[in-house]
């Protein structure tokens, strides 16, 4: 998780597009993918180990407070300074940020969590025939939808189709974990798809227009995900403790900085300008991790209180 959400902030980061910062604009967004693939992965650990009841209050409980107070946070501060009314459309920013549904992945992983109890039913009881059922609603999606959609992801449809095009390498994750050990076995196999996929990226950069890439490149990638994961623990086995703490931190915080991070990299962008590009990156990096940090702290204690009134109804 820790690397996930340090390449989408890398991704997302609005000061530098030189070397190696380049390279996250181009492939950072992968770590939504990583991130959901492992959700995937452990929301099965928590259906294995929990009722419906227990399940359904822990994803309330990890997600609604930091979505809450975090949406609340940035909506307050857009209000009060007028500097950063120019952050409106680019950020969707809006009442609906209240809920931090101005970020098109918390609809998306809300919708993911509720319906992951009949995902699991399905794929335990009928394999190969949700499978099936999801890819061609995937490639349906990619193909006749997501291209109209674009970066519209606040109307039904849009939520909808934003939420299809993630919903295999999810799945993916459930099913790898319910098949116990299939990720160390075939890990091996899916880099050739990764490969495509990295081709397929730098195939979006150039000014060809191929309808449906990019489902393509999403269904590789999906394929080439036990090979990316690998490549992760392979990185973090080589880092230094101390860089593993810090990757620990990011893993931790991964929600809360996901909420936060955008809004504060644009808001020092627009704010400071003229200060220096690294300057500016090293702050607003410190400044998602204290946010992060007392968010989350913050909404545990909004959890202490609210979790035990919902487990007495």
């Amino acid at each position: 998780m820790g690397l996930s959400i340090l390449s989408i902030m890398l991704f997302h980061q609005c000061f530098t597009s030189s070397i190696p910062f380049n390279v996250f604009h181009n492939y950072g967004y992968w770590g939504v993918d990583i991130f959901l693939f492992l959700s995937g992965m452990g929301l099965v650990k928590s259906l294995n180990n929990n009722s419906l009841k227990i399940y359904y209050l822990h994803r309330f409980n990890r997600i609604i407070p930091s979505c809450v107070l975090c949406g609340s946070l940035k909506y307050c501060i857009y209000l009060l300074y007028s500097s950063l009314a120019v952050l409106k459309d680019g950020l969707n920013l809006g009442i609906w940020s209240i809920m931090s549904l101005d970020l098109w992945f918390i609809p998306a992983i809300m919708i993911l969590y509720t319906v992951s109890p009949i995902l699991y039913y399905l794929i335990k009881k009928w394999t190969l025939p949700t499978i099936t059922i999801i890819t061609f609603v995937f490639l349906i999606n990619g193909v006749l939808i997501r291209p109209k959609v674009g970066y519209d992801w606040l109307s039904p449809i849009g939520i909808f189709a934003w939420t299809i095009e993630r919903l295999p390498v999810f799945v993916a994750g459930m099913y790898i974990t319910m098949k116990k050990g299939l990720i160390d076995q075939k890990f091996r196999y899916s880099f050739p798809f990764l490969f495509i996929s990295i081709l397929l990226v730098l195939l979006e950069k150039t000014e060809m227009t191929i309808h449906g890439i990019q489902a393509v490149r999403f269904l590789t990638l999906l394929i080439g995900m036990p090979s990316l994961i690998y490549l992760c623990i392979i990185i973090i086995r080589k880092l230094p403790n101390k860089a593993i703490i810090v990757i620990n931190f990011f893993g931790t915080y991964s929600l809360e900085l996901y909420l936060v991070h955008e809004f504060i990299f644009w808001s020092l962008k627009v704010s400071y300008n003229n200060t220096s590009s690294f300057l500016l990156l090293f702050i607003s990096f410190m400044l998602s991790c204290v946010t992060a940090y007392t968010s989350k702290l913050m909404s545990k204690k909004i959890s202490q209180i609210i979790l035990p009134i919902f487990m007495y109804i």
